[in-house]
């Protein structure tokens, strides 16, 4: 084996750094740590890369697989970082990225029969690895709620259209994924159940209709509820509007503040979290 062509490692020399090399779409089954103190079975879709210099002609894509195989079959900023270390050693780069996406699951009672369900949302972890930001993890969940549009309850005589809206929330800083569920389908008319009987659906039906959410009722009260608990998020509130044929969206961010120091080296006066 040593004898055989290095041809990653030759010299280029057409000068051109790339911003980022590595390999996506990578499926692994994964743990990911619970509020509760458990560990939950899911899978994870991989995305990690980093920097590369103008020197070399390629990467050693074979390295991003090991160290995923070697450190990520369960889920932790820790060991996010041990892995972002570890790529940004083997591969002599300046920045490493890793991002993982999967579902994550958890269990709702129905309001009034109290049956147990399981509803999924979509969730990820993001994070990166450098010389100027540090380390720096940012986590997405996606939730399915219920809103009830306060104009069409106002205007009509009985009634009001109302559909389901999904809300994205990224954010830094130690937060549960339970907790910034909860948060968020407080903040609209009503959760999703993936079961409801009769007495159930009656109950979800009339107390929505008691409490009408605009997207951008959606969007302010979550921002009040997150605004102490994170220095940097975001809220994206996409509802699917049952009588258009399009969507109505708010977005609302918190960007962390940057030290003066960061701003004289040109970096941003107020740093994304996504």
């Amino acid at each position: 084996m040593s004898d055989m062509r290095d041809v990653q490692s030759e010299r280029d020399p057409r000068n051109v750094p790339l911003d980022y090399v590595g390999i996506e779409n990578v499926r692994l089954p994964i743990t990911v740590r619970t509020k509760e103190g458990g560990k939950q079975p899911t899978v994870g879709t991989f995305s990690i890369g980093v920097d590369f210099p103008h020197s070399f002609r390629g990467t050693h894509m074979s390295r991003f697989m090991e160290v995923l195989y070697q450190h990520l079959e369960e889920i932790s900023q820790t060991r996010l970082r041990v892995t972002l270390e570890d790529i940004k050693e083997r591969l002599k780069a300046t920045k490493a990225m890793i991002e993982v996406a999967f579902p994550f699951s958890i269990k709702k009672s129905t309001p009034v029969t109290k049956l147990e369900t399981v509803m999924y949302v979509d969730a990820s972890f993001k994070a990166e690895l450098n010389s100027t930001r540090g380390y720096v993890v940012t986590s997405t969940v996606t939730v399915p709620v219920h809103s009830l549009c306060p104009c069409s309850r106002d205007i009509s005589e009985f009634g009001a259209h109302n559909q389901r809206v999904d809300v994205t929330v990224s954010w830094q800083g130690d937060l549960w994924i339970e907790d910034v569920i909860a948060l968020v389908e407080s903040s609209a008319s009503q959760p999703l159940y993936p079961l409801l009987k009769r007495p159930d659906e009656k109950y979800v039906t009339e107390k929505a209709y008691l409490n009408p959410k605009f997207v951008e009722d959606i969007a302010k009260d979550l921002f009040l509820k997150l605004d102490p608990l994170s220095p940097c998020f975001r809220i994206k509130v996409v509802s699917y509007e049952s009588i258009h044929p399009h969507n109505a969206v708010a977005i609302k961010e918190k960007r962390a503040e940057v030290s003066e120091s960061s701003v004289r080296s040109n970096d941003q006066e107020h740093r994304d979290c996504t």
